[in-house]
């Protein structure tokens, strides 16, 4: 595993031994990390204007990628012990930009003093966590309807929205298909 894009193309990334972190592939991170930067473009952002939330986090590859592309600052929510030990391990690799780790469920985040402009969503799949997610984020107000929300799943998953989100598009690659999404 890799990062795909920006300044730290082409640098290692450890991935969590054993079934409980399943990372996202380089030719899907391009996919959706291309599909992202048009989407951005569109709203008149520039990268180095984004907050990113990277739920469900892993090894952070996808936070790091944002970094990678710019992003003003991520936030990394993973609770799996192994999962925050090498994503720490991750970050040592990249210390440019600034980031937070939140080591904790992210069912459990306190209440946002600013919504983020990116929320990726990496929930084991087919336990419906990242709905539960996405209600208790926008709750806790990480979410406004200038976020721009992506949620990896499961091709064929179920992917029924919560009350007041509306899907944008679908990508798919191989297994995990990728939900564009905002909310109303």
């Amino acid at each position: 595993m890799r990062v795909v894009g920006g300044t730290y193309r082409g640098r290692t990334l450890l991935s969590p031994e054993g079934q409980t972190t399943r990372p996202t592939s380089d030719r899907a991170k391009e996919g959706v990390f291309n599909m992202l930067s048009s989407l951005l473009q569109k709203e008149g952002k520039l990268w180095k204007e984004v907050t990113f939330l990277d739920g469900f986090a892993g090894s952070g590859a996808i936070g790091i990628e944002a970094l990678s592309h710019g992003a003003k600052f991520v936030y990394f929510v993973e609770k799996e012990r192994s999962a925050l030990k090498i994503l720490h391990q991750n970050l040592e690799k990249c210390l440019e930009g600034n980031h937070q780790v939140l080591g904790q469920d992210i069912l459990t985040l306190p209440l946002s003093k600013t919504s983020v402009d990116v929320l990726f969503l990496d929930a084991p799949y087919q336990k419906g966590l990242w709905q539960k997610a996405l209600e208790t984020l926008l709750k806790a107000e990480y979410i406004s309807s200038k976020t721009l929300l992506i949620i990896e799943m499961e091709k064929g998953e179920e992917a029924s929205l919560p009350k007041g989100f509306y899907p944008l598009s679908t990508r798919s690659f191989g297994r995990p298909q990728f939900l564009f999404s905002k909310v109303r």
